[in-house]
């Protein structure tokens, strides 16, 4: 199901409003609408964003309702918006571009940030005419776009109220498995031979397939078996039909060099930009990296982050390193420690388990609603 029947599933209706990119990406933003109406003179606008090779679908598809934190607050009146990135199913057009070309895919997290969220921020502060703040929850990746965003472009903190973070994965821990080892080897040296060997367009083209072709609970069996081997995952805070019905959004399609870019950033053990090392032809930002001398510049975050924000990360994800966090987002930022209404740590929490745990409502959405709502 996509993400306007996972909405009507619970009773509720989607409108798909078309983002242009400053380079030409066409991202589609669902709007979810109300059951009836509210007043919500003093309500949020609240825009979601998903995390890596996913969509807007990965915040409808809990398995019951206090588990999709998007329907919960559209019942208490506020404005919910939920955001994709250029390359996934619901953003895969371009003014110019096909998606079958190379140059479609040349992207990472730099055109996430400079693009992506900016573009969408801006559409969104402008359609209530430009009088209302944005509240942003980002999961996993989402939160690490804003922060890129934030940085490059620190006029959009103007834009917003609140800033939740779900899974903040910024500088993630160093992977273990041999097999991360080695590709995150090859891409802080030269990434040409990753792309030889995955090729410079999407990720994971056939997983719709074998989704389809295995079944749901199959499914759910092998990627459980291969993220506890992968990434030491147990997943005991989720539940089967949980996984049975979250699984199919996990491992969607995005560009080869948004991996690039994450091995190249957990080598280097800084929350940096894309090291240019390896051209794959057209990218937007060119000169920009030429300017550059082909050197991974950090994001400024410390210097330009300026927005109240509430942090909820597990102690038992592999993939948020807090202390990092906390001394990149803080260390240097004396006003974003005032700012900061809290970091919430969730015990034996995973990475998933921040939006699709059993105990979910009552560990992050109660302590969210809370926040909004006051």
């Amino acid at each position: 199901m996509g993400t306007s029947e996972l909405a009507s599933k619970f009773g509720y209706t989607v409108a798909e409003h078309v983002v242009t990119t400053e380079d030409g990406y066409l991202l589609v933003l669902h709007k979810l609408e109300k059951k009836k109406k509210v007043v919500s003179v003093d309500k949020r606008i609240v825009y979601f964003h998903h995390g890596l090779m996913t969509c807007s679908e990965l915040w409808l598809c809990g398995s019951y309702k206090n588990k999709n934190l998007p329907f919960l607050l559209a019942d208490l009146g506020h404005e919910v918006w939920l955001g994709n990135n250029r390359g996934n199913k619901y953003s895969r057009k371009h003014l110019k571009l096909s998606s079958s070309l190379k140059e479609f895919w040349d992207f990472s997290l730099d055109e996430f940030a400079m693009y992506d969220i900016c573009d969408t921020l801006k559409y969104i502060y402008g359609f209530y005419g430009c009088t209302k703040r944005i509240t942003y929850v980002g999961f996993s990746q989402g939160c690490s776009q804003l922060f890129a965003c934030l940085s490059l472009k620190p006029y959009l903190n103007e834009y917003l109220d609140l800033f939740v973070a779900l899974s903040p994965a910024i500088v993630p821990r160093e992977l273990h498995h041999p097999l991360f080892k080695v590709m995150v080897k090859l891409a802080a040296q030269d990434e040409s031979f990753l792309y030889t060997l995955l090729g410079k367009r999407a990720l994971f083209l056939s997983v719709s397939f074998w989704c389809h072709f295995l079944g749901s609970k199959w499914y759910e069996t092998i990627v459980d078996i291969c993220l506890k081997y992968l990434f030491g995952w147990s997943g005991t805070n989720i539940s089967k039909d949980q996984k049975v019905l979250g699984y199919p959004y996990m491992f969607l399609n995005s560009s080869v060099k948004c991996l690039v870019h994450w091995f190249q950033i957990i080598h280097s053990k800084r929350f940096q930009m894309y090291n240019e090392t390896c051209s794959i032809g057209r990218t937007t930002l060119s000169n920009y990296y030429e300017n550059r001398s082909h050197s991974a510049v950090p994001f400024p975050i410390s210097f330009h982050l300026n927005v109240p924000m509430l942090v909820f990360y597990g102690d038992a994800d592999l993939l948020v390193d807090i202390k990092s966090f906390k001394s990149l987002v803080l260390g240097l930022n004396p006003q974003m420690r005032e700012k900061l209404i809290d970091i919430i740590r969730c015990p034996t929490y995973e990475h998933m388990d921040t939006i699709w745990g059993d105990k979910v409502y009552e560990d992050v959405f109660e302590k969210i609603i809370q926040v909004l709502e006051t």
